[in-house]
């Protein structure tokens, strides 16, 4: 039972594949959070156009 224990904690294959899985959460974790901060500073950009053209008009003079 020792000498197994002392196999498994010597192991390293999935070593590789835990450190890759780990990479790519990081990534996509990443890519996740400057989607949500774009996508939140073009709502505000546009509420801010919207205010913008509500408060001047058309833009066309008379």
């Amino acid at each position: 039972m020792t000498n197994w224990i002392k196999n498994f904690i010597n192991d390293e294959r999935g070593a590789e594949s835990t450190e890759l899985a780990v990479s790519v959460l990081v990534v996509a974790g990443g890519a996740i959070a400057s989607a949500k901060a774009l996508r939140d500073k073009i709502q505000s950009k546009n509420a801010e156009m919207l205010t913008e053209f509500n408060t001047t008009g058309t833009g066309a003079n008379p």
